[in-house]
């Protein structure tokens, strides 16, 4: 009987995160909307989170994607956040986490292939759990991806 191989989590030779030097950076966020024929004013106040990787590289055009660690999991059906990578090495990669995050909080950071080309971040899942549209980068069985804690 043969073992099935284990999905292990880190860097390729072709895929890489860099999580050495993350830097975090609160700000506050304000959206307002007006409406002139009906007279109304809406506005959204948020605080919001901006993370910053110093290097990643993909071979194949993806994203850097954000996923929240709740109850010791990384739960991969929230996206916390996403960012457009071109193919190659990108310096200085940010990302804002679109809710509340403070220093310590935990994410799992990933790579995930743009499978068709369009720059929109597809993100579907089936009935079974798996992703059909733009999915997780692997290099055999080592999924590109990282679990982070946020830093002060």
């Amino acid at each position: 009987m043969s073992q099935k191989s284990q999905i292990t989590m880190g860097n390729g030779a072709a895929n890489a995160i860099q999580v050495e030097g993350l830097t975090r950076q609160n700000e506050k966020s304000i959206v307002s909307e007006v409406r002139v024929d009906g007279m109304s004013v809406s506005t959204l106040r948020a605080n919001t989170t901006t993370i910053n990787f110093p290097e990643v590289t993909i071979e194949k055009a993806g994203w850097l994607v954000l996923h929240p660690v709740i109850d010791g999991r990384p739960d991969g059906d929230i996206v916390s956040g996403f960012s457009y990578l071109n193919p190659g090495q990108t310096k200085n990669v940010t990302m804002k986490i679109q809710h509340p995050a403070d220093a310590g909080d935990k994410f799992l950071v990933m790579l995930h292939s743009d499978v068709d080309q369009d720059r929109v971040f597809d993100f579907v899942f089936v009935e079974d759990g798996i992703n059909v549209e733009d999915t997780a980068v692997f290099e055999d069985t080592r999924m590109i991806a990282h679990v982070i804690a946020l830093p002060e």
